[in-house]
């Protein structure tokens, strides 16, 4: 062959070479592009794994928060919290408060003679309300290591309501022995737990009382395997007060306006706050249960039947009567027609609803004046202030007299003008309804 034909050989093979070269090349392109990109390519289970891993991550990261906070349930230490706690004048066989004490906690009076006070890490101030298990839960053995039956939690409810039966129907205003259950208002109807063939998207609904009908059910089922086991439960020493308001007076609600959690002032439980008002029943609920101290608690508005047993309280455990309660308590509240010695040298009060508040001292004249929490001694029981007059308080307690009212309150309030309604009075508004005369006191429990 000659050199010049070899030459062109040499050429030809080259280009085929080549042009195969290219091809396979393009193929194994292909193939790289597919398992990098499909569906289930290189960088689509990369990303997976991504979110997977960062799904299990703060999985763990709040498993170690809850183990955290079971831990320092049972530190003892200079906090007063889990069983560091002291109490004096109480038989732990019949109300364990000890054992319900929030870590981070410290001790404000420890005699239960006066009313046990603790003050959680957040500088919010709870009172123990003794329910004596040997009296309210005789002849009841629950084991309360294990799930509770529902016929487990009857019994306890029964239990409680026979205990507190005297306050159930609330003065002056008969008929109303109302239902701790859920409700909320679909479209213009009202529906409630016992409404037949509720769906889910009903029950989901939060625009009632503030909960969907299984965060009411869990958080009822909670309370009362909480005082059937300790004996009692926590509950506001104060009225629920506006953060920040101490100080700084522009903190006041003067209209509605829509609370929006971590946006909004928190709600505080302390001592000369200006009271969270002008709230909704359904507002006041998310404002009491962002007040937890930890993922162990519940804090939420107080149920009926709790605020039953806290007038039972009082009639055992206060020099408080009876009819002090059920009947006539303008000896011990703010109301309009009474006067009230002022004690605290911060106290604040308003004449207009709201719109201004100016410094109070020496006495609260026989007329309509709102007050800043615990500004008077003469409002306090056992520790408790203000749980007659000065605000009515929302409860979780379905008003079952009257279907456009609903959401029921508690107690009575500073302009209450011909309406002098004690302590243990229930009242009803709208899902709708706020105004400066209504608030809320959370309660705590044990999850």
């Amino acid at each position: 062959m000659k050199t010049k034909d070899k030459i062109k050989s040499n050429k030809g093979i080259t280009l085929i070479a080549l042009v195969i070269t290219i091809i396979v090349l393009l193929i194994l392109a292909a193939v790289t592009i597919n398992a990098l990109s499909g569906d289930n390519g290189i960088l689509k289970r990369a990303k997976d794994a991504k979110e997977q891993t960062n799904e299990k991550n703060q999985e763990e990261m709040g498993k170690l928060d809850d183990y955290k906070s079971t831990i320092d349930q049972y530190v003892d230490g200079t906090t007063g919290g889990g069983s560091g706690a002291n109490f004096t004048n109480i038989d732990t066989a019949k109300s364990n408060p000890a054992g319900t004490v929030p870590a981070g906690s410290t001790v404000v009076e420890a005699d239960a003679n006066k009313g046990i006070v603790i003050k959680d890490k957040n500088n919010n101030e709870w009172v123990w309300i003794e329910v004596p298990k040997d009296t309210v839960f005789s002849e009841l053995t629950i084991d309360t290591t294990g799930e509770l039956t529902d016929q487990n939690y009857e019994d306890i409810k029964n239990k409680m309501i026979s205990y507190a039966q005297t306050y159930r129907e609330g003065a002056k205003k008969q008929g109303c022995n109302w239902i701790d259950e859920w409700y909320a208002i679909d479209e213009s109807t009202l529906i409630t737990a016992s409404t037949s063939n509720l769906t889910d998207a009903q029950k989901a609904l939060t625009n009632g009382c503030g909960l969907t009908y299984y965060e009411y059910k869990t958080a009822y089922e909670k309370m009362l395997k909480s005082t059937y086991t300790y004996g009692g439960f926590w509950i506001g020493r104060y009225e629920g007060g506006i953060e920040g308001s101490i100080t700084d007076l522009t903190k006041a609600r003067t209209d509605h306006t829509d609370i929006i959690i971590g946006t909004s002032p928190k709600a505080i439980c302390q001592e000369d706050v200006i009271p969270y008002n002008y709230v909704t029943c359904s507002e006041a609920q998310s404002l009491a249960n962002e007040m937890t101290p930890n993922s162990n608690y519940t804090s939420s508005l107080m149920f009926g039947i709790q605020w039953d047993l806290v007038c039972k309280y009082l009639e055992v455990k206060s020099t408080l009567q009876t009819a002090d309660i059920n009947s006539n308590s303008s000896t011990w509240g703010n109301y309009h027609n009474v006067t009230i010695t002022i004690s605290s040298d911060k106290a604040k009060q308003t004449i207009d609803n709201g719109s201004s508040w100016t410094a109070i001292t020496g006495t609260k004249p026989a007329s309509n004046v709102l007050l800043t929490t615990g500004a008077s001694e003469e409002t306090n029981k056992m520790n408790i202030y203000d749980f007659a007059g000065n605000e009515w308080e929302w409860a979780l307690e379905h008003a079952t007299s009257i279907s456009n009212y609903p959401c029921s309150f508690r107690g009575s309030s500073y302009d209450s003008s011909g309406y002098e309604y004690p302590a243990s009075h229930r009242g009803s508004f709208s899902t709708t309804y706020a105004s400066s005369y209504i608030g809320f006191r959370p309660t705590l429990y044990v999850n």
